[in-house]
């Protein structure tokens, strides 16, 4: 396949997605997360959940190494739920529910809320480790956490 009909196959895919999104505007897309999922707690105690790990590590450790520990067990966890979410699901692509609306409630959609918030909060906990710590903190990777977080907050 050449670079050129690469990029019209994905002209197309964006083209096609624009319209799908402008024709589904005026429909009810998903339910989730509900209004009674309590948001705000969740990254809360994603963060207090992380800083626990954090400072339960032996302070012989460096905070660099510790900051790689807690993101490695972060990382375990997100991609054992996305697998977990994949294999319980039926994952329908071109639902306009599933992509544009947060999911679809009484499925396994609703998981993926708590995954957000797990990760929201580990992100803004990266933050404050970064800031507090000049020996982890790289430009990077706080660009990089900082999209993140702006990103999963914003929807």
């Amino acid at each position: 396949m050449s670079l050129d009909k690469d990029a019209r196959i994905l002209c197309k895919y964006f083209i096609s997605s624009s319209i799908a999104i402008y024709s589904y505007s005026h429909v009810d897309l998903g339910t989730n997360p509900s209004s009674d999922t309590p948001i705000l707690s969740l990254i809360l105690i994603s963060i207090v959940i992380n800083s626990v790990m954090y400072y339960c590590l032996p302070s012989s450790i460096t905070p660099l190494i510790k900051s790689y520990i807690v993101g490695t067990i972060h990382a375990c966890i997100s991609v054992l739920s996305v697998c977990i979410f994949f294999i319980c699901s039926t994952v329908n692509w071109t639902g306009p529910n599933r992509l544009l609306g947060g999911g679809i409630k009484g499925t396994n959609d609703e998981m993926m809320t708590y995954i957000v918030c797990y990760s929201t909060g580990y992100f803004i906990y990266d933050i404050i480790i970064m800031l507090g710590f000049k020996s982890v903190e790289h430009q990077s990777t706080l660009i990089h956490h900082m999209v993140h977080v702006f990103a999963m907050i914003s929807g």
